[in-house]
């Protein structure tokens, strides 16, 4: 599926998606959009003309929610930016570590790091202590990345005991499931105010026996209602 992304309302070119096409990745009708919408089930906001909008990061992680694949274009556009310095062996280990789907930028040198920083912020830095040459002050280097990007998450990999600053989290070098645990957390599964469980495409309220609604298909352990 092709996106015509849009532009945000603060003028910054965001990712945004219509009603139509939350429809089409969820292979509902428009009616059960707006109903998801009315009952609160997915972030949106609308436009000055009152159309609805939704911001990519919160359509993938409503898709994530629910057990949907997220689309690898609209992966892309919601995916961490994450940066590996040091060889290529850590390239590949912080590569194989995180999976699929995850943009990983690679500098070879502390130097190079910072001059992305500056240019490309990523979202989280993870530095291959081993490869950092010994002219260059560890602490100092995760200082300077701090500065440049200070929403970022800062981890060393290191075997050894390493003097680094408190907002850095060192992990072993080996340590690929802790890495993937610290930058890629689980999404948790929303439940729902006010509903008791059912079964099939609907969900029974607990306001009365008479009341239902068509909900995600993870909640109704169904596919999503057509």
């Amino acid at each position: 599926m092709t996106f015509a992304w849009s532009t945000a309302m603060s003028g910054s070119r965001e990712k945004l998606l219509t009603a139509s096409d939350l429809a089409s990745l969820c292979e509902v009708d428009l009616k059960t959009i707006h109903n998801w919408v009315d009952r609160g089930r997915i972030a949106h906001f609308r436009t000055p003309g009152r159309h609805l909008r939704f911001r990519a990061a919160d359509v993938a992680e409503f898709l994530r929610a629910w057990g949907y694949a997220v689309p690898r274009e609209l992966a892309r556009a919601t995916s961490k930016l994450i940066m590996a310095i040091g060889g290529k062996d850590s390239l590949a280990h912080v590569s194989r570590s995180l999976g699929d789907g995850v943009p990983v930028r690679h500098a070879d040198h502390p130097y190079d790091a910072l001059i992305y920083a500056g240019a490309e912020p990523a979202d989280a830095f993870i530095v291959d202590v081993r490869s950092v040459p010994p002219e260059i002050e560890l602490s100092g280097f995760f200082e300077a990345l701090h500065r440049a990007c200070p929403q970022g998450v800062f981890m060393a990999l290191s075997d050894e005991p390493t003097d680094v600053p408190p907002f850095v989290t060192r992990l072993g070098r080996a340590d690929a499931q802790g890495l993937k645990t610290a930058l890629l957390p689980e999404t948790q599964v929303p439940t729902a105010p006010g509903l008791s469980a059912g079964t099939g495409n609907q969900v029974q309220q607990a306001v009365g026996p008479s009341v239902v609604e068509d909900v995600p298909r993870s909640m109704a352990s169904g596919e999503f209602p057509r």
